[in-house]
């Protein structure tokens, strides 16, 4: 909990900084972005997906982020099975940008919240062991549980603009929610490329 209050913390002291820096920049006509790359899910495998953005001011963007993922493991022993995890994540982000610029070279950072919501279904199958719950035609068994988390979002990262609204960001948007009754703190990384018109 001590974490979260101070990513907040930190989160509110950024955006005085920014918006008191914004007051001496040039706004930008680039208002609309679009996002895609790659990151890890909650379960640490990987995820594809992307997004979009409005850009406020040249410190202020407002967006929405979806990333899904599908995870397969087979483990062999007396039977084999096979597990196959489906995730998907939709997010809404507000991320003040620290030095952005988007039709100039330059670095930047990112400090952002949001809310985020994830559901997943959780599957595994053995076309040998019966006793996994739901009989299968062609002989074995399979389980399944589905499950939802969702809550704020907490990000940070980093980029480089390229000019011409072109840049590349990697952050690290951190979930907490709860499943269950249990409380997560979930750790994220994106990397993205992105374009803005």
């Amino acid at each position: 909990m001590m974490k979260i209050a101070i990513l907040i913390a930190l989160c509110l002291i950024g955006s005085t900084a920014v918006f008191a820096a914004d007051k001496y920049s040039s706004p930008s006509q680039r208002k609309i972005g679009i996002r895609g790359g790659m990151g890890t899910d909650i379960s640490g495998g990987m995820a594809y997906g992307g997004g979009a953005n409005f850009l406020l001011t040249n410190t202020f963007e407002l967006g929405l982020v979806g990333f899904a993922s599908t995870h397969v493991e087979e483990t062999s022993g007396t039977h084999t099975y096979t597990e196959t995890t489906k995730l998907l994540a939709i997010g809404l982000l507000a991320n003040y940008l620290v030095n952005y610029d988007p039709d100039n070279i330059s670095p930047f950072f990112i400090a952002g919240i949001g809310v985020a919501s994830i559901s997943g279904t959780w599957e595994e199958t053995s076309k040998t062991d019966t006793s996994l719950g739901t009989a299968l035609a062609g002989g074995g068994s399979r389980q399944e549980k589905s499950f939802g988390i969702g809550g704020p979002v907490f990000n940070v990262g980093a980029g480089i603009a390229f000019g011409h609204g072109i840049d590349i960001r990697l952050e690290v948007p951190i979930i907490y929610g709860t499943i269950a009754g249990s409380s997560y703190v979930i750790p994220t990384f994106i990397l993205t490329l992105g374009y803005r018109f």
